[in-house]
């Protein structure tokens, strides 16, 4: 059985460095002064969650049953000190937890698994499109998180433990941490398609004046997804798979049913991502169709006027001789001739069929 840690109280929001960035209630803005850094602590006791405070947690810790949730802000020296030096997890746990890298992952440590999950940005106004890092560590005992910015996904978790979800083990926890991560990633393909479609439709009715502005951030979104979405779907495959990894049977059937709803879900940005660039390319092609014709005009316009320059630059001429200096109507004649070249250059081009 495996343990989730608990919380410590909500207390005051906490004043965030990145600008919009929510306190999601995982952070504390006036931290405890027994433990900073501390976002919350749960017991659980037949699946049901118990709010504990930082003073509750030694006690919880050593007493035997049910299981315990801490969630911690990486960024507080205090938090990163406790994991360093006092959580009792096994030393790749702490080294995961405190570890800078970004980079995804999922491995075996004694008693349980540790990793580095991708989770959208929390905003005042709910998730963003950009992407944040979740770091945890599941014992017999104990599970840790902890993050350095707000995360949707926690928060959505404390908002169902709020509503008297039960979690009957920390698997199951972090079942539904990673299924909040889908269905807000889900919102975003969808938000996604729409834009897609919106630009669609402006090509088809010729009004694709911003439509290049919003497909950049629109495909930039689906790539970086995409690319979180592989990485954690091969890991929960890999846990899926018995003969890769020696792993409990209840996280082998959790990992195999995530790695299908992320694998389906990765499709669908992939599906974004392909309709972006086919719609990039359609864009080019009426931005390269648009400046043919712009260049068309320009050329025949240049054909129109090139022999009226040249006879008016031919009787601007300083020298002697020159036809119609002498005699009256000399004018006249000149704008004739200047006229008749330019019916007798479109004339040209209507036999070539260069213009019509």
């Amino acid at each position: 059985m495996i343990r989730v840690v608990s919380r410590a109280g909500q207390r005051a929001m906490s004043t965030l460095i990145a600008a919009n960035v929510e306190p999601d209630q995982t952070v504390t803005a006036q931290s405890d002064p027994e433990f900073p850094g501390l976002g919350f602590t749960y017991r659980f006791r037949d699946g049901q969650a118990e709010p504990l405070t930082a003073r509750d947690i030694p006690a919880a810790l050593a007493e035997p049953g049910g299981w315990i949730w801490i969630h911690l802000s990486l960024t507080a020296t205090h938090a990163r000190d406790w994991i360093a030096h006092t959580a009792p997890l096994p030393d790749r746990a702490r080294a995961i937890l405190l570890s800078d890298d970004d980079h995804q992952l999922l491995e075996p440590i004694e008693g349980g698994v540790a990793g580095v999950f991708a989770d959208l940005l929390r905003e005042f106004a709910g998730e963003t499109r950009e992407l944040g890092r979740l770091h945890f560590a599941l014992t017999d005992t104990l599970v840790v998180s902890g993050r350095r910015a707000a995360l949707g996904a926690i928060q959505r978790t404390l908002d169902a433990l709020g509503k008297g979800k039960k979690f009957p083990d920390a698997i199951a926890l972090l079942e539904e941490i990673v299924s909040h991560f889908a269905d807000a990633v889900a919102m975003v393909a969808q938000e996604l398609s729409d834009t897609l479609n919106a630009i669609e439709e402006s090509l088809i009715d010729d009004a694709s004046a911003g439509a290049r502005a919003k497909l950049g951030p629109t495909r930039r979104t689906a790539v970086r997804i995409h690319r979180q979405l592989s990485t954690l779907r091969l890991l929960f495959r890999r846990w899926s798979v018995p003969s890769e990894i020696s792993a409990p049977t209840r996280i082998g059937v959790t990992s195999g049913r995530l790695a299908q709803r992320l694998d389906s879900l990765d499709q669908e940005i992939v599906a974004i991502q392909e309709r972006a660039r086919l719609l990039q390319d359609e864009i080019a092609a009426k931005v390269a169709a648009e400046t043919n014709r712009h260049l068309f005009v320009l050329t025949v316009l240049t054909a129109f006027l090139l022999p009226p320059t040249l006879i008016s630059g031919i009787f601007g001429m300083n020298v002697s001789d020159l036809p119609f200096t002498k005699d009256g109507g000399g004018f006249i004649w000149a704008m004739g001739l200047i006229i008749l070249s330019s019916v007798l250059v479109y004339a040209v081009m209507r036999a070539l069929r260069i213009t019509r």
